[in-house]
């Protein structure tokens, strides 16, 4: 996989067509080899922005090659020409937060900066979305490496206003 230096992903609600603010979303990376590879969340800025990098990508990679040895193989260029980026589901985060709450040290060690990461994650606003992921490929990516995911309110949300 040849990914762009920085991948921007504005992440915009279906309807209004704004910005989304404070929500997790997450890169999947597509292995030929074992597992999958999912690159630390980023939360969207106050202009729905959240934006990853070649960089945290391979960082993402050691890290998980690393703690898991048994568990991952390909270095990013292994991996298969196209991506998937997904809001995280609100399950996951609530998941990773206990995580790391019970094992700081292993958990915390798959990401730079784990005490910023998850005090963000503890604010985030996906329960509030329903799931939505889109897929690149290599050659998308590489020619504009700017996607916009689209959100749709969860029925909960819906329901409370």
């Amino acid at each position: 996989m040849r990914f762009p230096d920085k991948l921007t992903v504005v992440v915009r609600d279906r309807i209004t067509g704004l910005p989304v603010e404070d929500v997790a979303i997450i890169l999947t990376l597509f292995a030929t080899r074992k597992n999958n590879y999912g690159v630390e969340p980023v939360i969207t800025n106050e202009n729905g922005v959240a934006e990853f990098t070649r960089e945290s990508c391979e960082f993402s990679i050691k890290r998980q090659k690393g703690i898991f040895i048994m568990d991952f193989k390909d270095e990013l260029g292994d991996c298969r020409p196209f991506i998937e980026l997904s809001l995280h589901p609100h399950e996951f985060v609530e998941r990773m937060i206990q995580q790391y709450r019970y094992s700081p040290e292993l958990w915390g060690s798959c990401f730079r900066d784990p005490e910023r990461l998850f005090a963000a994650l503890e604010k985030v606003r996906n329960a509030e979305y329903e799931p939505s992921k889109l897929t690149a490929t290599e050659e998308q990516l590489l020619a504009k490496p700017q996607l916009e995911l689209l959100l749709s309110s969860s029925d909960k949300t819906v329901l409370q206003q």
